[in-house]
């Protein structure tokens, strides 16, 4: 008690300035984070404080104390220590680094799930703070407005799109509810990826939330019930399984980042014309998009980018590019249905290949900790054959099997998928 009284007999005003929205992190040696009047306490995942804004004003004692500015994925942090003192206001100007610009490049990146738990001014502030473009607000299964085909959230701009969606709980849909949902202007696809372990059918199956995760995406994939795969950062391998069975989905964040600020994890896609929540929408369903932690991945297979078909004939060749940037990334890989193509520290790795039958090339960037990034395919069809690996539509056919055990099946889906795998394989 005597401790903080003295904190409040020796308060200082402080205010904070960048000139645009970012995050912001006060605290003390003790750690104690200090907050401006009506701002919600919270921790980012490295434990610090943090509010969104700018021009901020909040009273902090006069005592040492850090602050630190930052803004997402692609900017780095500025951080300085001061003892504010004396009448008046104490001014601390920072400007977090830019460490790259997506959007310059076409790129727009989203975090498409955020429950609609927190109070609206949060999620804009947060939206323009963390510098995120879109931003899908997932409402419950009550909801029937949203679901990307109504208007803008109020704090929408030209560079930052905020909508509400519908999460819906279920094991599945069937093809006349994906078909009124895409009318729509609807992204159908999982928010969650699985959890442990994904080396193995039975590990997809065995594992993992019996609602939340995904393992009912091998039925949904082969039938086109669903437009992307989350996460395939998380389970990367899983996702490569079910593309090197012949499926096309995107590759899509998930939902990391859930006790930090929003946008930890985020689907970028290469948006045709200015940013509007059709044309992102589109971008994700046609494939243009990577998932990422932070880096910024880039692939280019003969000129052509994630989401694109090249048909070759038996034995064409064509030259595959990975570049990324962002740091903490230790290794960049090209990857075909068949495994490793090439490797390499970054920012570059390039290799030619040999397409004698139909795969894919995806690149991956992979760092320390967290730090990820995972393309959608270039996929690579010969004489108008998709991809098919046996090894992975027989990894999906026993995916099945174990998810019939699992599932009471009433519309008969399962089987459904398992009659495309087997044509496939065919």
């Amino acid at each position: 008690m005597r401790d903080d009284l003295t904190l409040l007999a020796t308060q200082q005003t402080l205010r904070l300035r960048a000139g645009f929205p970012c995050r912001w992190s006060v605290w003390t040696e003790d750690g104690r984070g200090w907050y401006p009047d009506g701002a919600s306490p919270a921790r980012d995942t490295d434990g610090l404080p943090y509010f969104h804004g700018d021009d901020v004003v909040l009273e902090v004692p006069a005592r040492p104390l850090t602050v630190r500015a930052a803004r997402g994925m692609e900017y780095g942090h500025a951080e300085t220590t001061l003892t504010p003192r004396g009448a008046g206001e104490t001014l601390v100007e920072l400007v977090p680094p830019r460490i790259y610009d997506a959007a310059a490049r076409g790129w727009y990146g989203g975090d498409l799930h955020v429950r609609l738990n927190r109070p609206p001014q949060w999620v804009a502030d947060s939206q323009h703070g963390e510098d995120l473009h879109v931003v899908n607000l997932l409402a419950g299964d009550d909801d029937t407005e949203g679901l990307w085909a109504g208007r803008n959230l109020p704090w929408s701009d030209e560079t930052h799109v905020a909508r509400v969606g519908l999460a819906k709980d279920a094991p599945s849909v069937s093809s006349d509810s994906v078909d009124k949902l895409r009318a729509r202007g609807a992204l159908i696809g999982y928010a969650n990826a699985f959890h442990g372990p994904v080396e193995t059918p039975e590990q997809l199956v065995g594992g993992g939330h019996p609602v939340h995760d995904a393992r009912m995406s091998v039925v949904d994939a082969a039938l086109g019930l669903v437009d992307s795969f989350s996460s395939a950062i998380g389970s990367d391998r899983a996702y490569r399984r079910l593309i090197g069975a012949g499926n096309r989905v995107a590759a899509v964040a998930g939902a990391a980042g859930r006790l930090g600020p929003i946008g930890g994890e985020r689907t970028y896609a290469h948006v045709a014309g200015p940013l509007t929540a059709e044309s992102y929408a589109l971008a994700v369903r046609r494939g243009r998009t990577f998932a990422t932690t932070g880096p910024f991945l880039e692939l280019a297979v003969e000129g052509e980018g994630p989401g694109a078909t090249i048909d070759l004939q038996p034995g064409g060749r064509v030259r595959a590019t990975a570049r990324v940037i962002g740091p903490q990334v230790e290794r960049v890989r090209l990857l075909t249905a068949d495994g490793e193509l090439a490797a390499g520290p970054p920012n570059e790795v390039a290799a030619e290949l040999r397409v004698d039958w139909p795969t894919y090339v995806v690149a991956v960037a992979e760092g320390g900790g967290l730090v990820r990034a995972h393309s959608s395919p270039v996929y690579l069809d010969v004489e108008g054959r998709r991809v098919a690996r046996e090894e992975d539509v027989t990894f999906c056919l026993r995916w099945l099997d174990l998810l019939e055990e699992l599932v009471k099946d009433r519309e008969g889906l399962v089987e459904e998928a398992r009659r495309v795998y087997r044509a496939r394989l065919a």
